[in-house]
């Protein structure tokens, strides 16, 4: 959409989303490994068989579908915000998409959390500290932008136009 606010919205959202979808890497190849597969028909129940990689991925698909208090919450308001103050009947679709978008998301995790146990039941050995500290600033971005960050966003938002 341009203009200063939308610049910033997608500046903050690719920094948010980048984040986010690297703490979801971290908990899905762990389930991967765990498992033996990368397909999500063979992987189920992980709420019963190993609730710690059940609930990363829970919070990391929440994060990433833009649910509060997340970073990604914000930039997708800013942006949602910004189309509906410019064009506001193209603000529509980009709603509908994103509610889309996060059906699908909840739909596959719950494939792979609930129900009977499917594939390896091994214990885990999974280190949950890249997934914490890239999810702790994503979460910490949705209620609090530190001064410093959110002036170097402005400045490049403003040079983007």
């Amino acid at each position: 959409m341009g203009g200063p606010l939308a610049n910033f919205a997608g500046l903050l959202h690719m920094t948010m989303h980048s984040l986010t979808k690297s703490a979801i890497f971290f908990s899905v190849g762990h389930v991967a490994q765990v498992k033996g597969t990368q397909k999500i028909a063979d992987i189920g129940g992980l709420s019963v068989s190993h609730p710690a990689l059940a609930w990363a991925l829970v919070i990391g698909v929440a994060a990433i579908a833009g649910l509060p208090p997340s970073g990604i919450f914000m930039s997708e308001f800013l942006v949602v915000s910004s189309t509906f103050a410019r064009a506001p009947l193209l603000a529509v679709p980009l709603v509908v998409g994103l509610l889309l978008g996060i059906g699908a998301l909840f739909l596959k995790l719950g494939i792979c959390v609930s129900g009977e146990p499917r594939g390896s039941t091994a214990p885990e050995q999974a280190s949950y500290l890249p997934f914490l500290a890239h999810l702790a600033i994503v979460l910490v971005a949705g209620v609090y932008l530190p001064g410093p960050i959110a002036s170097w966003f402005q400045h490049v938002a403003h040079l983007l136009g």
